[in-house]
């Protein structure tokens, strides 16, 4: 009981903004990037070179100085992140015939194996986490956080979002 005196108890932070949607977007993130880590990790890969790969699949070749800029990525942590990929013979890093002066680095069949079965564990990742969602929801869901992504980036679409490999939307 309260006196009149006494001030009504407030509610708790977290009951006021559980619903928030920055607060359950960062929330339902953390979660996903676990996930989507072990997908990864399970197929020798860190988010980051999947992404590598999945750029390298898109667009063929690239500079090294290319790739770092594309992920937006330090030369030296692209370097640690290149260098156990190589050693596996996931990709090789060539000169460019054009300019002996920069390396190429190229995805192998091996690496194009290896990003295949990622990609299947990831989409086995995202396909649990939204199995809630029917089709069209889900494809709102896609266009909603592009639009909120490409609002906050000014459409720029490499801060840090991994380039789809040619899956649909389910």
């Amino acid at each position: 009981m309260t006196s009149a005196n006494s001030p009504a108890p407030r509610p708790a932070l977290l009951d006021e903004h559980r619903n928030s949607p920055g607060l359950l977007l960062a929330l339902l993130g953390h979660e996903a990037m676990r996930r989507l880590r072990d997908a990864h990790t399970v197929n020798g890969l860190t988010p980051r070179q999947f992404h590598i790969l999945g750029l390298l699949r898109d667009r063929g070749p690239l500079a090294q100085t290319d790739l770092a800029e594309e992920t937006d990525t330090a030369a030296s942590v692209l370097v640690t992140q290149l260098n156990p990929l190589e050693d596996e013979g996931v990709v090789t890093r060539t000169r460019d015939p054009r300019d002996r002066r920069r390396h190429l680095v190229v995805l192998t069949e091996a690496g194009q194996q290896r990003l295949r079965d990622a990609a299947a564990a990831q989409q086995e990742v995202e396909d649990d986490l939204f199995r809630s969602l029917t089709a069209t929801q889900r494809t709102q869901l896609t266009r909603l956080l592009i639009l909120v992504r490409d609002d906050l980036t000014g459409g720029d679409e490499h801060c840090g979002t991994p380039t789809s490999l040619d899956r649909k939307t389910s």
